[in-house]
């Protein structure tokens, strides 16, 4: 089974350090909705990263997940489990300081094992983030509807027209996708890529 998913790899800086976390997406169109970021907790900067008052509970999760199957931290039904690490990292696209957490559903063998969260434009960080009461901001809009974060039950995923997104609202979603994406080669902080997902059919 061969996973394709077209994206890009960009940059974050963490702030604080000179450390960067290097994100993959196949959505750029929705980098202003971005309201925190999550690592695998297998990720190596995941000690660098953490805090020692949120230590403990990153170091439990680990554990938690370390007991998991990939089949079961990949599940649409599986609970999404996070912990906060105590770091931010700052969004490249408008400079917004974010919170980084480890979560069971960011695995290390897809992409760069971090992810930039956009729950307003995803499920698993939809859940996610009405679980950890974190923000849900919209950026990509259905034709001629206002969407509500506040009274959203789910992602919407779906192209759109994108709104709060700087210099880019406006921009049917599949063009704001290109645009982003040459904006950020353009500036030397990310690239565009294919990833491959090679796995076991059984």
């Amino acid at each position: 089974w061969i996973g394709k998913s077209q994206g890009v790899e960009f940059d974050w800086q963490i702030d604080g350090l000179s450390d960067t976390l290097r994100v993959f997406t196949t959505r750029p169109d929705t980098v202003f909705g971005v309201t925190y970021m999550v690592l695998a907790p297998e990720h190596p900067l995941v000690d660098v990263l953490t805090t020692a008052d949120h230590r403990a509970e990153v170091e439990t999760l680990r554990q938690v997940v370390a007991g998991m199957s990939e089949i079961d931290r990949t599940s649409t039904e599986q609970e999404k489990l996070g912990a906060f690490t105590g770091a931010y990292a700052i969004n490249p696209m408008n400079c917004e300081r974010v919170p980084v957490y480890i979560a069971n559903y960011v695995m290390m063998e897809y992409g760069t094992g971090a992810i930039m969260a956009v729950p307003a434009h995803d499920q698993r960080d939809f859940e996610f983030a009405r679980k950890y009461g974190l923000p849900v901001r919209i950026v990509i809009a259905p034709e001629g509807t206002d969407l509500n974060p506040d009274a959203m039950t789910e992602a919407f995923e779906a192209a759109g027209n994108m709104v709060n997104s700087g210099t880019f609202t406006d921009l049917p979603s599949e063009e704001g996708w290109v645009k982003i994406a040459a904006n950020m080669e353009t500036r030397g902080i990310g690239k565009r890529t294919i990833n491959y997902r090679l796995r076991d059919w059984c």
